[in-house]
C-alpha cells in the first residue's frame, strides 16, 4: 500500500476518517491516526470512530460515537495532527460525505433550494433496460419512476454535502499553510466514483456511464503547474 511505502521510508503516516478495509491493513499503512471509521457508510451525525490502536486490534467495544457531523469531525482531527506533526508526514483524510444518507448540516441543507436545481440533461424517470444493477441498494433510495421533484431534492442534499465537505477541506488547507508546511507539501484530492442521481434514470454509481466511470484527481503543491488540466 502506498502509505506503507512512505512509512518504510521514514515518514510519519497518519490516517483519519473512513477506512473501508480491514483493521490490520490500517496499521500496516499508518503509524498514527484518529477518528477512524471502519466501514462503508454510516449515520453522518453519529459516526462510530476509533482512536489509533498501536496493537491494530480495534475491538468493536472500543469505538465511540461522535456527535459532530462527519466532515467536520474528520477535518478537526486532521487539523490537530497538522498543528503538532514535526517530521515529514503523509496525512490521509477520507470523508464519508457525500455518500448517503445525505443529511448535511442545516446551513448547507438550505444552501440549494430544490426548486432552483436544474436537472441533468440526460434525466430519465426510468432506465430503459436492465443493466444488472437495478435493485442494488443505491437504486432503491427513490421509487421508480423517478420524479423531477424527488430527484431535485436528492441533488439539493447532495450539493449541500459537497459544499460542506469543500468548506472542511478549506479548513485543512488553511491549517496546513498556517503550520508552515504549506510550501513543501503535495496535496492530492481524489474521490469515489460519481453518482447518477437522476441521470439515465439511475441514482448510484454501479453503471458504465461517463458520470460514474470518471473520478476527479487533483494535485497542488511544489512543482505542480497551476490550472493545468488533462482529459486522459
Amino acid at each position: 500500500m502506498w502509505p506503507e511505502i512512505f512509512r518504510k521510508a521514514g515518514y510519519r503516516t497518519i490516517g483519519v476518517g473512513k477506512w473501508h478495509n480491514d483493521r490490520t491493513a490500517f496499521n500496516r499503512a499508518f503509524s498514527a491516526g484518529g477518528a477512524i471509521f471502519f466501514g462503508g457508510m454510516t449515520n453522518q451525525w453519529h459516526v462510530p470512530v476509533y482512536d489509533y490502536d498501536p496493537a491494530g486490534l480495534y475491538p468493536r467495544g472500543a469505538a465511540h460515537i461522535s456527535d459532530i457531523f462527519s466532515s467536520e469531525l474528520f477535518a478537526n482531527t486532521a487539523i490537530q495532527f497538522i498543528q503538532t506533526v514535526k517530521k515529514p508526514f503523509v496525512l490521509y483524510v477520507a470523508f464519508t460525505a457525500p455518500h448517503d444518507p445525505r443529511t448535511p448540516p442545516a446551513e448547507f441543507a438550505n444552501m440549494y433550494p430544490p426548486d432552483s436545481i436544474v436537472l441533468p440533461p440526460n434525466f430519465l424517470p426510468e432506465h430503459p433496460f436492465d443493466n444488472g444493477e437495478m435493485t442494488v441498494r443505491d437504486e432503491m433510495l427513490l421509487p421508480v419512476p423517478r420524479t423531477p421533484e424527488a430527484v431535485r431534492k436528492e441533488l439539493a442534499a447532495y450539493y449541500g454535502m459537497i459544499s460542506n465537505m469543500d468548506a472542511q477541506i478549506g479548513r485543512i488547507l488553511d491549517a496546513l499553510c498556517a503550520s508552515g508546511h504549506g510550501t513543501n507539501t503535495l496535496v492530492v484530492f481524489a474521490s469515489d466514483h460519481g453518482l447518477a442521481i437522476g441521470s439515465h434514470g439511475l441514482l448510484g454509481k454501479q453503471n458504465l456511464y461517463e458520470h460514474s466511470m470518471r473520478a476527479p484527481l487533483i494535485f497542488a503543491g511544489p512543482g505542480i503547474t497551476p490550472n493545468r488540466q488533462s482529459k486522459v
